[in-house]
């Protein structure tokens, strides 16, 4: 019988560890605005990202209080009234302090105010796309920082043909005809206008870069088109390699084109979250993009808000 009970204790020890091994990979995030305004956009159950939070909407009702919140919006988390947000390199600790909603775009986001002040200038809530702090979670889970690169960084030369490659397939994928022949595009390297960094080995490098196709007499603010390109691509001891690029042909003023903003990496239940902002002209979204050394997925991407 003291044997069955030593077994009995070990295995009620053991449930209780997986049980919280389970937990702490349970978490929401969401974007923390410079106003103090938080976004729910995503939770993370241990094995899958999921959104219950609600869209954006022309017009919304906000909950009077915390406790009022459908305990369905908060999915797999329950109600969570405290948060981290990693600002300026230190850890931050917000705590809400009501529902609330924001304009984003044309549209309303249901969100939730907290106590965080930010240091210096507040941009009026018209402001678009709205100044974020960064990425905030709940409950408390390292937040790792994305480092942003100069274009002319010396570790981006060994990505410049790595880039044109595949900058060149997809923009052969693009559909209708195009402004400039493949012989006269395909040689000329894309100018990068922004670079992100990760990791040492592997390292990942996210950029986004450009071609504009002007005719004989065009002025720098003229153009016939603009090939816009975002690519994702990975470091390791074999070299530099894509592991994704996406190109669209755009008018020279960009319309249509999506800039990252970088909110921050969460390394979860073995796996590497990168978790960042689109935005343009018009609209906002939030995506949770799991990367790998062979290829890079999207788990989850959120709407904002847009016109």
């Amino acid at each position: 019988m003291r044997r069955t009970a030593l077994r009995c204790a070990a295995v009620a020890a053991a449930a209780v560890t997986i049980a919280a091994a389970d937990s702490s990979d349970t978490f929401g995030v969401g974007v923390l605005r410079r106003d103090g305004v938080l976004i729910p956009f995503a939770t993370f159950d241990g094995r899958r990202w999921r959104n219950a939070w609600p869209d954006p909407k022309p017009e919304l009702s906000v909950p009077i209080n915390l406790t009022s919140i459908p305990q369905r919006w908060w999915g797999p988390t329950g109600a969570l009234d405290q948060w981290q947000a990693a600002i300026g390199g230190a850890d931050r600790t917000l705590h809400v302090t009501q529902p609330d909603w924001v304009p984003v775009h044309c549209a309303r986001h249901l969100a939730l105010r907290t106590d965080y002040h930010a240091d210096g200038i507040v941009p009026p809530r018209q402001e678009q796309p709205y100044p974020k702090e960064g990425l905030a979670i709940s409950p408390a889970h390292r937040i790792e920082a994305v480092e942003m690169l100069l274009p002319t960084a010396t570790e981006l030369h060994d990505v410049a043909e790595p880039l044109r490659e595949a900058f060149n397939r997809a923009e052969r994928q693009i559909s209708g005809s195009h402004p400039v022949g493949r012989s006269a595009r395909e040689p000329v390297l894309p100018i990068i206008e922004a670079a992100y960094g990760l990791g040492e080995s592997p390292r990942f490098y996210y950029v986004e870069a450009q071609r504009s196709y002007r005719s004989l007499g065009q002025t720098p603010d003229e153009c016939l088109a603009v090939a816009f390109g975002t690519g994702w691509f990975v470091r390791d001891g074999s070299g530099v390699r894509s592991l994704l690029t996406a190109v669209d042909l755009l008018q020279c003023n960009r319309y249509g084109a999506s800039y990252m903003l970088p909110l921050g990496v969460v390394r979860a239940a073995g796996r590497l979250f990168w978790i960042a902002q689109f935005s343009g002209w018009e609209h906002e979204r939030y995506a949770v993009l799991e990367l790998t050394p062979k290829k890079v997925d999207v788990m989850i991407s959120t709407w904002g808000g847009g016109c």
